[in-house]
């Protein structure tokens, strides 16, 4: 790492010691153990509720047409 990261790196592991560099895409991106966990946990919960609108919204369509044919 740069001179400049390795610094960075050094002030904000003084506070957060599991403090480390995330992806090689977005080297400035600093997260904490507890961040990344919070982060994937938000992930899952997003990924899941969107799953469950889709299908109560499957589910409502398949419904509601069948009863307006009747």
């Amino acid at each position: 790492m740069g001179i400049l990261k390795d610094a960075i790196l050094a002030a904000i592991q003084q506070e957060h010691p599991d403090a480390h560099w995330v992806g090689n895409e977005k080297p400035h991106m600093i997260e904490s153990t507890a961040q990344a966990k919070y982060n994937d946990v938000r992930r899952v919960e997003r990924n899941y509720t969107k799953g469950v609108h889709k299908a109560r919204k499957e589910a409502h369509n398949g419904n509601s047409n069948s009863t307006r044919h009747l």
